[in-house]
């Protein structure tokens, strides 16, 4: 089975929170299930994807501009 997110490649994970949803875009650094580290603006982020907060992550194309991706509904 393939890794759930690929080395190198950008992807924008969508959360869910009391006060609202965030959004964070980065470059995937490392994966192990179920956290996945990302650079993003400078920073290194470990994001855990068994979060309940944790909505969906959106692998950006290499075309397409990021401002696009949106969560689906």
């Amino acid at each position: 089975m393939a890794p759930l997110f690929e080395s190198g490649k950008t992807y924008t994970f969508y959360f869910s929170q009391e006060h609202g949803d965030t959004s964070i875009t980065g470059q995937v650094v490392s994966y192990e299930s179920p956290l996945v580290k990302i650079e993003t603006e400078g920073l290194t982020r470990v994001i855990n994807c068994a979060s309940a907060y944790f909505v969906e992550a959106v692998a950006k194309k290499e075309d397409e501009d990021l401002e696009e991706a949106a969560p689906a509904e």
